[in-house]
């Protein structure tokens, strides 16, 4: 799960003394300030060196303004350097407790290091300074969540969701929740809610993926998993999930369910897995087809047309060495003028890809 790092702290341009505990002698000079909000544009814009400078400058003007020393926590997470990190939260939080960002950042830096209890507590106090703080709830949440404390997790969620019924991050938590206590209806109603609110999302339309396949919706999970790659096409785990869901929908085909079923009570009939390899190469499910293949040509050697097939699967693949032992397995075995036309193309395809 991602976790929420808030680095902007609440910038004023003026700090009047009666609203300003935590300000030197009561008032915090405007160039800190200024160049505390310059710091943060900059971070925000990914301009590393030009926000550290700022936040330099601002600590010159005012070194026990708290806010870019939170800022340079923000700075050295991003850079990867978590202790220098850990150290700018601190001083931060020493300046200043109620500083319901910096509990926040500190609280996403430890968890990531698996201390759950003291991120946990980070995140308490952040609400507790702030108990409309949105990152920190949804971080609560999933801190909650990482420590098996699922139905904490849950209420936390719902909090977030009076708070903002839209957040698709709330949604996603709750749909999440739901899939772990295998409340599938419940999961999809939340899925459903967030691809509607962000339509961008491919971890929602995964996720609605997985649960239409628990639901054993599988043409639904099919279409939701697409919906996840169309969107993010490198996404390997939607790409698996799909596999299995068009495996599942396959399922659904009688003609598949039927010869599934007849294995299991005779697994050593090679045409019983060249039949079933058909029907997968039919539902275009050509990994599962051209395994099924290899199984009836392990189980009998001889079984002309499973060379024939495979190789044909091969060539869709572009692995062209399997191409050419498929096709002379399936030549050797040819008797007579029996399937001319598939030796036609084997023959032909054994040419073009030895002496390409």
């Amino acid at each position: 799960m991602r976790y929420v790092v808030r680095f902007i702290g609440i910038f004023v341009l003026g700090c009047l003394p009666a609203a300003c505990a935590f300000c030197i002698d009561k008032v915090v000079p405007q160039p800190a300030i200024e160049h505390t909000t310059f710091c943060a544009q900059y971070l925000q814009e990914g301009k590393l060196a030009e926000a550290e400078s700022r936040c330099r400058l601002a600590i010159e003007y005012a070194p026990t303004y708290a806010e870019p020393y939170n800022l340079l926590g923000a700075l050295e997470y991003t850079r990867g350097r978590k202790d220098l990190a850990r150290d700018y939260y601190k001083k931060a939080l020493a300046l200043r407790n109620d500083f319901a960002e910096a509990h926040n950042n500190m609280g996403v830096l430890i968890l990531e290091d698996g201390e759950t209890g003291f991120a946990c507590d980070q995140f308490r106090a952040a609400l507790e300074i702030d108990p409309g703080y949105m990152d920190a709830r949804i971080n609560l949440a999933r801190c909650y969540y990482s420590s098996k404390e699922i139905e904490r997790s849950r209420n936390e969620y719902m909090k977030c969701m009076e708070i903002d019924p839209r957040s698709c991050d709330c949604r996603m938590g709750l749909g999440v929740v739901a899939l772990q206590q295998e409340r599938f209806q419940e999961a999809k109603t939340q899925f459903q809610s967030l691809v509607e609110i962000c339509p961008n999302s491919a971890e929602g339309f995964f996720n609605l993926c997985v649960t239409y396949h628990r639901l054993n919706r599988c043409g639904d999970a099919v279409g939701a998993c697409m919906s996840a790659l169309a969107i993010k096409p490198d996404y390997a785990e939607a790409r698996a999930n799909l596999t299995a869901a068009y495996e599942c929908s396959a399922l659904e085909d009688k003609a598949v369910a039927g010869y599934v079923r007849r294995l299991i009570a005779d697994p050593g009939n090679p045409e019983l897995h060249f039949n079933l390899a058909a029907a997968y190469e039919e539902k275009g499910l050509l990994d599962r087809a051209l395994t099924e293949y290899l199984n009836a040509i392990k189980l009998d050697p001889n079984h002309v047309l499973a060379y024939y097939r495979a190789a044909r699967l091969y060539d869709q693949q572009l692995r062209s060495a399997e191409t050419v032992e498929a096709c002379k397995g399936f030549v050797d075995r040819v008797r007579g003028d029996e399937f001319s036309e598939e030796k036609r193309w084997c023959t032909g395809r054994i040419q073009e890809l030895q002496y390409k």
